[in-house]
C-alpha cells in the first residue's frame, strides 16, 4: 500500500484513540446538564441516523430476520449495559480512572476466551493480566483519596468491562453472518427501546439548561464518539492486522489523562501515574503475545472485514 494510503489508515486510526480518550471528558461535562437516560438515548439516536444513513445510501442494512434477535440480543451487553456502566461510572469517579479500567477490557476478553477454550493459556499473557490488574488495584486503592473518585465509580466501570468483554466473545459467530456496520447499527437501534422510555421519564426539562457547549457535547459523543470513531477504527481494521489496531487502544488511557490535565487542570498523583503506567504495561504486555491466539481466528476477522469493505 502506498505511503500516503497508509498515512491515512494510521490517521483514522489514531483519530478514533483521541475521540474515545476524550470522550470520557465529555460524558464527565455533559451529566451535569443531561440526564444519564437521556444522554444515552440522544448519543445513539444521532449515531443510529448516521449509521442508517450511511447502510441505506451503501444498500447494506438488510439481514435476515433471525439474525435481528441475535443482535437484539447481543444489544443488551453492549450498547445497553456497556454504557449504562460506563456513564453512571464516569459520574462516580474521575475520567482518567475511566480510561485506564476500560483498556483493561483486552484483557477480560482473554479470560472469557480462555474459559471458552477459544484461546490458550501462555506465560507471557497471564503475566500481563498479573500487571494490569495491579495497577488498576493501585489506581482504585490508593488513588481513592484522589478529589471526585470514588470506589463505587470504578466498580461500576468494571461492570462495563465485564459486559463489553463478554459480547466481544460472543459476536465471533456473528460476525460470520452480518457485516461489523450492520452490527453495530442495529445494537444502537435496538437499545434505542430501552433508553428512548428510560429517557421519556426523566422529562424533557434538562433542554431548557442547555448551553452551548453541552450542546456541542452531545454532538460530539453522537457523531464523533458513537459512530465516526467506529468507522475510523473498521477502516483502519481492513488494512491492518486486529492486534496492531488492539495495541493502539492502550493509546486511550494516556490521552485521556492528558486531556484531564491539559483542559481540566488535574493534578497528576503518584497514584494515578503510577497506575495508569502498571496498567499499560500489562495491557500491552499481553497484546503483544500471539502465542495464545490462534492463527485461524486473525486470518477470518481480517477477511470478514475485507469482504464488508468490498460489499459496502
Amino acid at each position: 500500500m502506498p505511503s500516503t494510503s497508509m498515512l491515512r489508515v494510521y490517521s483514522a486510526l489514531l483519530s478514533a484513540m483521541v475521540i474515545w480518550g476524550l470522550s470520557f471528558l465529555a460524558i464527565k461535562d455533559a451529566i451535569g446538564t443531561i440526564p444519564v437516560f437521556s444522554l444515552l438515548f440522544a448519543r445513539f439516536a444521532l449515531a443510529t441516523v448516521l449509521l442508517g444513513i450511511l447502510g441505506v445510501t451503501r444498500r447494506a442494512l438488510r439481514v435476515p430476520r433471525r439474525e435481528l434477535a441475535v443482535l437484539a440480543g447481543l444489544s443488551l451487553l453492549s450498547p445497553v449495559g456497556y454504557f449504562l456502566f460506563e456513564t453512571f461510572g464516569v459520574a462516580n469517579t474521575q475520567p482518567s480512572h475511566v480510561a485506564v479500567i476500560i483498556a483493561t477490557i483486552p484483557l477480560a476478553v482473554y479470560l472469557i476466551a480462555f474459559a471458552r477454550r477459544q484461546e490458550r493459556l501462555t506465560l507471557q499473557r497471564s503475566l500481563g493480566i498479573l500487571i494490569a490488574y495491579s495497577g488498576i488495584l493501585v489506581l482504585v486503592g490508593f488513588g481513592k483519596a484522589d478529589s471526585g473518585t470514588s470506589l463505587l465509580g470504578d466498580l461500576l466501570v468494571l461492570g462495563a468491562v465485564a459486559c463489553a468483554a463478554t459480547r466481544t466473545t460472543l459476536i465471533k459467530d456473528a460476525l460470520k453472518r452480518v457485516s461489523p456496520l450492520q452490527l453495530t447499527f442495529y445494537q444502537f437501534f435496538f437499545s434505542l427501546f430501552i433508553f428512548g422510555p428510560l429517557a421519556a421519564s426523566e422529562g424533557v426539562a434538562w433542554l431548557g439548561r442547555m448551553t452551548l457547549l453541552t450542546w456541542a457535547e452531545l454532538l460530539f459523543l453522537g457523531v464523533f464518539c458513537s459512530a465516526g470513531a467506529f468507522l475510523f477504527m473498521h477502516y483502519a481494521l481492513v488494512h491492518l492486522s486486529a492486534t496492531q489496531v488492539a495495541v493502539s487502544a492502550n493509546l486511550v488511557p494516556i490521552i485521556t489523562l492528558l486531556a484531564e490535565i491539559g483542559l481540566l487542570s488535574a493534578v497528576l498523583t503518584w497514584p494515578k501515574a503510577l497506575g495508569t503506567a502498571i496498567t499499560l504495561s500489562g495491557v500491552l504486555l499481553t497484546q503483544l503475545d500471539r502465542r495464545g491466539r490462534p492463527p485461524a481466528r486473525i486470518d477470518y476477522d481480517a477477511a470478514i472485514l475485507k469482504n464488508d469493505a468490498r460489499t459496502t
